[in-house]
Parts: C-alpha cells; sequence; structure tokens
C-alpha cells in the first residue's frame, strides 16, 4: 500500500526501506528530517518546503509547450506568470522569482498590495499582469510601474477601469502600460469554480463591451497600447473539453478585433486553472488530461484559428499558481493517539 502516492506525488517522493523519501540523488526520508528537526526543540506540526519542486513545476511548465510549438510550428511566445494571491508568502515568492528568472517568469497582481510586491521583486525583464478590480490609485501604480521600466499589462475587468486609465493618461508624462481585456465568455468551466467563468459570471467585458471599449481606446489614442485579450474560466479545471471550447471562443474573439484595427493586439492570456490531482485512490481520478494534452490543445487550436482567419498567431499567456506552488510544501503531523480495533501492544 502506498496510499495514492501515485496519484498525488508527482513522482517527487518515493516508498524505499519501509520510509517515505523525496525522489532525489540522496533520498532524504521524511521521517528523518522530522527527527532532526524535533532534535533542536520543535514538536510539530512542520511546514517542509523543498525549493527544487518549484524549479522542477516552472521547467514542465515552459517544456511542455516548448514541445507543442516545435512539433506544430507555432511561431507566438509562450510565457507564464505566477498569481500571487495563490502564496505571496517571502520564503516561497523570492525563491520563485530566483528560479524562474531563467525563463523570465513573471507575476500576477490582484490587489494594490500585491502589485507592490510584484513592483519590489519581480525579475527586471519579467512580465507584470494586473487583474481584478481596479480603482484610480491602483490604475496609478500601473503607470508607475511601466515608468519604472517593467513590461506591465493592466487588465480591464469593466468599462468604468478603461475610463479611469484614460482620464490618468491625460495628465501622465512617461511610458504607458499596456493594457489587456477580460473577455466574458459563453463558455465556463469545470469544478467547484466553474462560476467564475461564463457569460453569467460577474467578471469580464461582453461582446457589446468590447465594440466600445476598441471605440474608447480608438477616440482616447490609446489603441496601441492594447496588446492582450484575458480570459478565465475556473480554478482548478478537471476536465479539458471546457478549455478546447473557450479556446475556440477567444480565438475567433481575436482574430476579428485583429481585423477590426486592433494591429498591437498581439497575446492570448488563459489565465490559471491548470489542475493538479488530490486523489489518493485511482478509480476517483478528477483531472482527466495531463500537462502535455493541455499544452498540445492550447497550441493546435490557437494556430488552428490564426490559420483559418489569415492572423498572426498570438503569444500564449498562461497564470497558473496551484500547479506551481503546491507540489513544493509537505505537512507533517505528530500522532498523537491510535485508535484501530487492530491495536496490540506492539
Amino acid at each position: 500500500m502506498n496510499y495514492g502516492l501515485d496519484n498525488w506525488g508527482n513522482d517527487n517522493y518515493i516508498i524505499e526501506d519501509g520510509k517515505v523519501k523525496l525522489k532525489t540523488k540522496t533520498k532524504p526520508a521524511l521521517v528523518d528530517i522530522v527527527k532532526d528537526i524535533r532534535k533542536k526543540g520543535h514538536t510539530g506540526p512542520f511546514l517542509l518546503r523543498f525549493p527544487h519542486l518549484i524549479k522542477k513545476q516552472i521547467e514542465l511548465v515552459y517544456d511542455y509547450f516548448d514541445r507543442a510549438k516545435k512539433e506544430f510550428g507555432y511561431k507566438g511566445k509562450f510565457q507564464a506568470v505566477y498569481p500571487l494571491k495563490v502564496n505571496q508568502f517571502p520564503n516561497f515568492v523570492k525563491n520563485l522569482v530566483k528560479l524562474g528568472s531563467s525563463y523570465n517568469y513573471g507575476l500576477e497582481a490582484g490587489s494594490k498590495a500585491e502589485l507592490i510586491l510584484a513592483m519590489s521583486y519581480n525579475n527586471p525583464n519579467a512580465p507584470i499582469t494586473v487583474n481584478g478590480f481596479k480603482d484610480k490609485e491602483m490604475i496609478s501604480l500601473g503607470f508607475i510601474a511601466a515608468n519604472m521600466g517593467y513590461d506591465i499589462t493592466l487588465t480591464i475587468e469593466g468599462l468604468n477601469e478603461l475610463e479611469n486609465i484614460v482620464e490618468i493618461s491625460k495628465n501622465h508624462k512617461g511610458k504607458f502600460p499596456n493594457i489587456g481585456l477580460r473577455v466574458r465568455l459563453h463558455s465556463s468551466g469545470s469544478g467547484v469554480w466553474a462560476k467564475s467563468g461564463g457569460i453569467n459570471s460577474k467578471f469580464g467585458l461582453t461582446s457589446t463591451e468590447l465594440i466600445e471599449a476598441i471605440n474608447i481606446l480608438t477616440k482616447s489614442s490609446l489603441l496601441e497600447c492594447f496588446t492582450m485579450i484575458h480570459f478565465h474560466i475556473g480554478s482548478q479545471i478537471t476536465d479539458i473539453a471546457p478549455v478546447k471550447k473557450a479556446l475556440r471562443e477567444v480565438g475567433n474573439i481575436y482574430a476579428e478585433l485583429k481585423k477590426m484595427g486592433a494591429s498591437s493586439l498581439n497575446a492570448i492570456n488563459l489565465g490559471g486553472g491548470l489542475a493538479v490531482e488530490y486523489s489518493q485512490h485511482e478509480n476517483t481520478i478528477s483531472r482527466n488530461y495531463t500537462l502535455s494534452e493541455y499544452a498540445n490543445d492550447v497550441v493546435y487550436l490557437l494556430k488552428e484559428i490564426a490559420l483559418k482567419k489569415g492572423v498572426v498567431e498570438p503569444d500564449i499567456f498562461i497564470e497558473s499558481g496551484r500547479f506551481i506552488a503546491s507540489h513544493h510544501a509537505l505537512l507533517v503531523a505528530p500522532v498523537l493517539e491510535l485508535f484501530s480495533g487492530e491495536y496490540t501492544e506492539k
């Protein structure tokens, strides 16, 4: 019995000589690590963090998307950013930024505090995306970040935010941030967070509002700042079918916006949702796709739509946080008492 390790362990742990061990060259046993900590007077429970597993997940994401791009001859770039709402602790974020520097791995902020954090710690040339509700103060921070040299994109959730950007831009001298538009798709995800996507969600612009946004950007001479469309159909998406449906929808919207004159539009941001398997039993697997299948489907579908519509293949952004963060930490709790019908003195 291996307690479902093959399902949720992500090939990070093995059981050997009756001990759970990290699957590394030295194969340290978790129980030995815990004994060393307890010798120092700590009783637990302990949250053990393994930074090499952060690096592993970042490498996996970039590697599989690079493979998919080569397989289908995709010309657009791939870029990932980490949503700070998933884990903002310094001992995680500092490791994340350092380990992701070679990939130009960026950060996503959903609040003023997170945006200040991103401006303080993000890799110099890595992108910053800003989602969530944005008042004038937060938008002004975005303009400051652009002046600092950051590749920052403010993703508009509603037309009022766009009007605030227009107002602030009139009195601003210097570099402007990129502008993204969040699209409210008809497609929704699967699982607990499915309601955060779909036509009835409270986030994003409808097709009518998208056209109005383009008109506002054009009248304000800001259309060249519009570089990205964004969608998010839910977190922990367990079924790949809704992702494919959403990609077809957003791919066609991208193509039509390009034809409407949005010449600077060059990226589609899929948001988060890349699922992690938590199941301990093979007959209750919740996720029905692999990272390889996810990357291949995204690249293939966007290439297919771009070819049919006669537009440039978009750069691909993803904002998956759970997939990057969840595997790096392990909670170890002390056994306080044993209750069993088969309890013996031994």
